[in-house]
């Protein structure tokens, strides 16, 4: 269900570059020059969110040699919205959040106890179909500065701060294990227990170049960036070992890009698109263990741990500008 709306989403995005049509029938009347006047716009949305996350965990005398792997995958509904303001000529100061609101995920979760002899010398692996995204969210502020003007065709260079926070909560499933033999055991956990929860936090300064078309009904931005300096951390919930993973991890890359799209409607409303994809190269870092039980903690040291994310987001709105 999530799905297709998410693909009905992107169809509806790609449909304005169509709509010029409309937009002309609805404001008859001669349109203002490109980037004539806007000095506040916000944007309120509906989007589709795509997300995966990968935690693994390494042998520490070997970085290479890895122990487990789980993979996270989502699919989302989100609201959300976009401001912008112009402080002076040149200089816009913009602001984005969104959040999920209904969703559907799975979880693989996967571990090598005889050596890692590539992704599928697995000895141990479980499958949990019912995964619930109960949080979902992200926030950025930026600032973009025109670099070139050639009348309706631009460069801005961008700088900003982004988070992300993502959980993910997986319940009941399927496992097949090696105990007397290769993966000779299988069996089920109950449905509705919880197993794993699971969450993931980055926060990222980043840099970047933009280019834009402003044309009488179509406009048109293309943004990438990118930062060496993403921070993540993560937390890790075992519910039937009542054990806690902390993961605290060393500095990573942040690679995105954007595509948003433009439709005059009126004078101040426009019809808005936007396509952004993000993502977190594996970071490493080192694990503290808190048994629950019995309150004793240990450190695993880095590298033991690992995680990365990917996120693709689609969303379509209607922006008003003054």
């Amino acid at each position: 269900m999530i799905r297709g709306i998410g693909l009905a989403l992107t169809s509806s995005v790609f449909a304005v570059l169509s709509s010029s049509v409309l937009a002309q029938a609805l404001d008859p009347a001669p349109l203002e020059p490109p980037g004539g006047g806007e000095r506040f716009s916000f944007t309120p949305s509906i989007g589709y969110l795509g997300a995966k996350a990968t935690e693994n965990v390494y042998n520490t005398g070997n970085r290479t040699d890895k122990l487990s792997q789980l993979d996270w995958k989502a699919d989302a509904l989100t609201l959300g919205g976009r401001g912008a303001v112009q402080l002076f000529e040149g200089l816009t100061l913009r602001g984005s959040l969104w959040a999920a609101v209904s969703s559907g995920a799975d979880m693989r979760d996967r571990d090598w106890f005889l050596g890692y002899q590539g992704p599928d010398s697995w000895t141990h692996q479980s499958l949990h179909p019912d995964t619930r995204v109960p949080k979902a969210w992200q926030g950025d502020i930026s600032a973009a500065y025109t670099l070139t003007n050639m009348g309706d065709v631009g460069i801005a260079g961008l700088a900003g701060f982004r988070r992300y926070d993502v959980k993910y909560r997986a319940y009941g499933g399927s496992f097949l294990y090696s105990v007397n033999a290769l993966r000779d055991t299988a069996g089920t956990i109950d449905p509705g227990l919880l197993t794993i929860s699971y969450r993931q936090k980055w926060d990222t300064p980043y840099l970047g170049l933009g280019a834009y078309y402003r044309g009488e009904t179509l406009s048109v931005s293309a943004e990438v960036y990118g930062s060496p300096f993403s921070f993540g951390q993560a937390d890790d919930v075992h519910a039937l070992r009542s054990t806690l993973f902390i993961d605290k991890f060393s500095p990573t890359g942040m690679i995105g890009a954007s595509l948003g799209v433009d439709y005059k409607l009126t004078s101040v409303l426009s019809l808005a698109g936007r396509l952004e994809y993000t993502r977190y190269v594996e970071a490493r870092g080192g694990t503290r263990i808190q048994n629950g039980a019995t309150g004793q903690s240990f450190r695993v040291p880095k590298p033991g741990a690992g995680a990365d994310a990917e996120t693709l987001n689609v969303s379509l709105g209607v922006k008003g500008k003054i």
